[in-house]
């Protein structure tokens, strides 16, 4: 059974990607384009038949997911190969300018040192190569403890580095 990474705590994966065998009572995980284009997964009302849990390759634009966004439990946005970058936009976007609220995780290509920047994008879950010690990267959520960007602070806990003479 795989682990994860889901708000701080290391976990029994419920989501199960394409390949994998769906057990009672795991989801089974869709690509976004095939969810939105109506593959089978909604009723005839349009409305989710019932969990859904979506996966987002760096191509995709989340711009055609975000009318969906109330449907989805679950948004995987998948790291293929090292020094993908497009992942973190998408969560930005998911997070900041459509308001997405429910899980969103990390999953791919992807080692500890990389945790505080997703973080600090928005994602709350990780998925990480297998061959990742995930207490040492649970640790990893601990290092910096000052930021110079914006960014989302719910799983990274950062404060303000006080300037003297500045007023507080």
């Amino acid at each position: 059974m795989r682990r994860i990474i889901r708000r701080r705590e290391i976990l029994e994966d419920s989501l199960r990607y394409a390949g994998e065998v769906q057990d009672p009572g795991t989801v089974a995980v869709q690509t976004a384009a095939g969810w939105i284009a109506g593959a089978g997964t909604r009723g005839g009302n349009g409305a989710a038949s019932g969990p859904v849990a979506l996966l987002l390759a760096a191509t995709d634009e989340v711009e055609a997911l975000a009318p969906h966004l109330q449907s989805v439990q679950w948004i995987v946005i998948e790291f293929a190969k090292i020094g993908e970058g497009r992942g973190y936009s998408q969560a930005r976007l998911l997070r900041q300018r459509y308001g997405y609220a429910h899980e969103l995780r990390a999953r791919g290509a992807l080692k500890r040192d990389q945790l505080v920047f997703l973080a600090r994008c928005g994602f709350d879950a990780f998925d990480l190569d297998p061959a990742e010690d995930l207490s040492g990267a649970l640790r990893a959520l601990d290092s910096f403890t000052v930021a110079y960007q914006d960014g989302d602070e719910a799983l990274v806990q950062l404060r303000r580095r006080a300037v003297p003479g500045a007023p507080a």
